[in-house]
């Protein structure tokens, strides 16, 4: 967990996580802006950018069903420096079938007037997510 109190772009980026985490899909809208995209940097079923939050939100929904509700994002560090956001997480999940999730991973958040305007998600290990979702 984080240690240190975040504040603005920071702050505004560990919001969504906690929006994410409790279902809150209004609150986790706001941390986007509506043109934002977020690049999953992975091959496979979620590979490639999701432009618009209505494609960001199905994709973290389709994540979410696939996981049986499993699925959780924590954020262990969080590191900004004026628009950009780097943040250190811990993917977790579980499929029906019995195949596991478990990965450290690097989502770059660029911020612009307190939104996110694109994400990077980099995957710690690619072949074991690719089999995750596959």
């Amino acid at each position: 967990m984080i240690e240190t109190t975040p504040t603005g772009n920071d702050a505004i980026v560990l919001a969504g996580y906690e929006a994410f985490a409790r279902g809150d899909m209004p609150a986790l809208a706001r941390l986007f802006a509506p043109d934002a995209v977020w690049t999953h940097r992975n091959a496979g079923r979620f590979g490639g950018p999701k432009r618009g939050f209505d494609a960001i939100a199905a994709f973290f929904g389709e994540s979410v069903d696939l996981s049986g509700g499993s699925m959780r994002v924590e954020p262990r560090a969080a590191i900004g420096e004026g628009d950009t956001v780097a943040v250190l997480t811990h993917m977790t999940g579980r499929r029906p079938d019995g195949r596991t999730l478990d990965d450290e991973q690097v989502h770059l958040f660029h911020m612009r007037d307190g939104v996110a305007v694109a994400v990077d998600q980099y995957i710690g290990d690619p072949a074991a997510v690719e089999a995750f979702w596959a």
